[in-house]
């Protein structure tokens, strides 16, 4: 088995490094070219898959469409090529239909943790006609791989699901801890914050939903004067300000149903 690895960044140094174990790997990046234990570096991106079962492109979004017209140019036909960006579904659904006119197979992959905590703790995701075969591969190497129903941009979807919340998350503890900071309650709102997080399960979060359902006018004025609080002590609300913006859209759209029993889909 002969993979290429296409883009050298943390992500795409811990997956060469990982499938060195078990298949010939060749790396390439245009900027970084680490020493990896059992990693070819190639000259070219051109080098790297001239011969290869498999490409991973580990690169960002606005490297996806090269990473992929590298592969259709110097790669066998009908190889597999992955694309492991974050990007939208519809970009990778793009990507998948280019691969296909040109005879590649093609898969969505979706890395769901940071990839620092190694790669048998970083989830991935596969989705498209290659997820299967890739899922194989990758799981050879000792990594956590779930092939997801459905057409390429599956996975990426998601993806950005969980980037919307966590990057949300964390701009609301960044924004709150802040006015926390500022008003002499740093360490409890810190305190107050994880014991929160720690006691959300489904039905908390139904009832959450619920509540706003019909209180809704209520939050929206909680939410101004905590945005205030903020602006008045020197610091930003831009977040604050957004959720109002949210809650104000609930009297027309309502708010998303949940079930709040423990089933998960």
């Amino acid at each position: 088995m002969r993979i290429a690895v296409l883009g050298l960044g943390e992500a795409g140094r811990m997956f060469a490094g990982s499938l060195a174990g078990s298949a010939e790997v060749r790396g390439w990046d245009p900027v970084v070219m680490p020493e990896l234990d059992g990693v070819r570096l190639a000259e070219s991106a051109e080098d790297a898959v001239a011969d290869a079962d498999l490409v991973l492109a580990v690169t960002t979004a606005a490297h996806s469409a090269d990473a992929l017209a590298t592969t259709l140019a110097a790669a066998p036909r009908g190889i597999l090529h992955a694309d492991l960006a974050t990007a939208g579904p519809a970009d990778k659904r793009a990507l998948a239909e280019r691969a296909a006119e040109a005879g590649f197979r093609f898969a969505d992959a979706a890395i769901m943790a940071p990839v620092r905590r190694g790669a048998a703790r970083t989830p991935v995701l596969l989705s498209g006609d290659g997820a299967a075969e890739v899922a194989v591969i990758l799981g050879s190497a000792g990594m956590s791989v779930d092939v997801l129903e459905g057409p390429p941009g599956t996975a990426a979807a998601r993806k950005l699901l969980r980037s919307l919340l966590v990057k949300g998350l964390t701009g609301v503890m960044i924004e709150s801890l802040r006015a926390a900071e500022r008003e002499g309650l740093g360490d409890w709102f810190a305190d107050h914050l994880v014991e929160t997080l720690v006691g959300l399960d489904r039905a908390t979060l139904a009832g959450l939903l619920e509540g706003t359902a019909s209180h809704a006018g209520r939050r929206i004025e909680e939410m101004e004067a905590a945005a205030a609080m903020a602006e008045s002590s020197g610091g930003r609300a831009d977040i604050a300000r957004a959720v109002a913006a949210v809650l104000d859209s609930v009297a027309e759209q309502g708010v998303p149903r949940l079930d709040a029993s423990e089933r998960r889909a």
